[in-house]
């Protein structure tokens, strides 16, 4: 009888399947198994596995049938374990080494506890290291969940009996089943989940894996888990997804009209959003300057506020009617009494600029630029914005709080026919 089961839900992930098997089979000192279930993929997944089921004989199980979506293949997998402690981990993810003995270990020292985590690093493709995953301890308060999810999914390890409690993951939710799961742990078990401090799991992030292919359903699921569990969601959940929709747009996103694209996200989202969070079209221009200045072929990367990093893009799509001048409406509100130096790449040549215009103002307070373009009908321009000096405003005595590297500060971005 192993000591540990570990499932690993899959669907159409045959370049990573093999490397996170393989996380899984090289854990030293334990006695595991690895219960794979497999939506009917379609890239020769069920192929890898039953070669790989070949050099793990008795040690790999694996299924392959439709199913309900990732928390149904994680309850599918739950139900065929064998183990007291089960793992999970998903197929594009990666053990590191000693991870599940480490994990064994703690549950053995700690009888009580029935649950541990650790701490997880999110990495791309190639595996090289994206930043450590803002995992939390163990006591922290519920309603600080209300912020996000302090627990990096691959790096915990349950017993049976915490699994029995609980029940299924809900298969309702496609993206935050994970988060609402631990939710429901923490609640259940108050000051019996503890935490191994080494980094247990490499979370890999990409293109299509749930958490970057799916930003706007994270969004709308995440405030319902928190409006269940925790409390009336606050609106930085959407604001966040504003943010990240509005840097991919018009391309390679594109929202169509942002604003009424935004609205509609939180029209869906009001029953579970916290009072005081944007309800009009007016509301939400307002909480988010780059809603303000964004049209159906253009998108100028701000914070919400409105400040701008000393590097920012200018994302652009002609008309069939091309326009001609790009005017910015700005301020040099920075602390310091210094000019503000600007370059702006990406513009027309045809006056034999090389594309490139160079500029800025020496007097705090407002000013503009016109700028040329390209003139090519279709065209995807995207103009690089850089200012000099940047600052932090809590190093410049401005908000204590806010240590963001900012330069400049955008109100208007106004497009003109020739």
């Amino acid at each position: 009888m192993p000591a540990l089961s570990v499932v690993m839900p899959t669907r159409n992930q045959a370049a990573f399947i093999d490397s996170a098997v393989s996380s899984v089979m090289s854990q030293a000192d334990v006695a595991l198994e690895l219960v794979v279930a497999d939506g009917a993929s379609t890239d020769g997944t069920q192929a890898l596995l039953a070669a790989l089921a070949t050099r793990y004989p008795g040690r790999l199980h694996w299924v392959s049938e439709p199913d309900g979506g990732p928390a149904d293949a994680v309850n599918r997998a739950m139900a065929r374990c064998r183990a007291p402690v089960i793992g999970w981990l998903n197929s594009d993810d990666l053990y590191t080494p000693g991870a599940a003995a480490r994990a064994l270990a703690a549950l053995s020292a700690h009888p009580d506890w029935v649950a541990v985590y650790g701490e997880g690093e999110h990495v791309d493709l190639q595996g090289r290291s994206l930043g450590t995953y803002p995992t939390r301890p163990p006591d922290t308060p519920l309603t600080a969940w209300a912020d996000g999810c302090p627990i990096c999914q691959p790096t915990m390890f349950l017993r049976r009996e915490a699994i029995a409690a609980l029940g299924p993951l809900d298969t309702g939710l496609r993206t935050a089943f994970d988060y609402e799961y631990w939710l429901r742990l923490w609640k259940a078990f108050p000051g019996r989940i503890g935490q191994v401090p080494e980094v247990q799991a490499l979370s890999r992030l990409h293109d299509d894996g749930i958490t970057l292919r799916m930003r706007r359903q994270v969004a709308l699921e995440g405030v319902q888990v928190v409006a269940r569990h925790v409390c009336p969601a606050p609106a930085h959940w959407l604001v966040t997804h504003v943010c990240e929709a509005l840097a991919r747009h018009p391309f390679p996103a594109d929202l169509g009209e942002p604003t009424a694209s935004m609205q509609a996200l939180f029209d869906e989202a009001a029953p579970w959003l916290a009072p005081g969070a944007p309800r009009t079209p007016s509301q939400l221009r307002a909480a988010h300057r780059g809603l303000q200045m964004a049209g159906a072929d253009h998108a100028i990367d701000v914070f919400p506020d409105g400040w701008c990093a000393p590097r920012t893009a200018l994302r652009l799509r002609q008309p069939a009617a091309p326009w001609r001048w790009l005017r910015l409406w700005a301020r040099h509100a920075a602390p310091h009494r210094g000019p503000l130096r600007l370059r702006v790449d990406g513009l027309d040549d045809s006056a034999g600029s090389g594309g490139t215009w160079t500029g800025g103002t020496s007097t705090p307070g407002t000013f503009s630029v016109l700028l040329p373009l390209p003139q090519l009908p279709g065209a995807e321009l995207t103009l690089r914005i850089t200012a000099e000096p940047g600052f932090v405003p809590a190093h410049s005595g401005m908000n204590p709080q806010d240590t963001r590297l900012v330069a400049w500060r955008v109100d208007a971005v106004e497009l003109l026919a020739p």
